[in-house]
């Protein structure tokens, strides 16, 4: 699996989690919201305590869950 350059530390399980997570995320927001949140406005992502920090260039930053969720 071809991963994103900022989540190549992340595991395949980790990755995969994360790229569902964001399909999910973003098809929850208006379309306005979307074009900030697409993945190439992603900088980086960070291991939480179950879940993965998710940073985007604007300066927001969401937790994403293994269970497909965000907060």
């Amino acid at each position: 699996m071809k991963k994103l350059p900022f989540a190549e530390h992340l595991t395949n399980e980790e990755h995969r989690y994360l790229l569902e997570t964001y399909a999910a995320h973003n098809s929850s927001m208006g379309l306005s919201e979307r074009g900030k949140y697409t993945l190439s406005n992603m900088v980086k992502v960070e291991r939480g305590d179950n879940c993965l920090h998710v940073y985007y260039d604007n300066g927001d930053w969401w937790h994403y869950t293994p269970n497909r969720k965000w907060f």
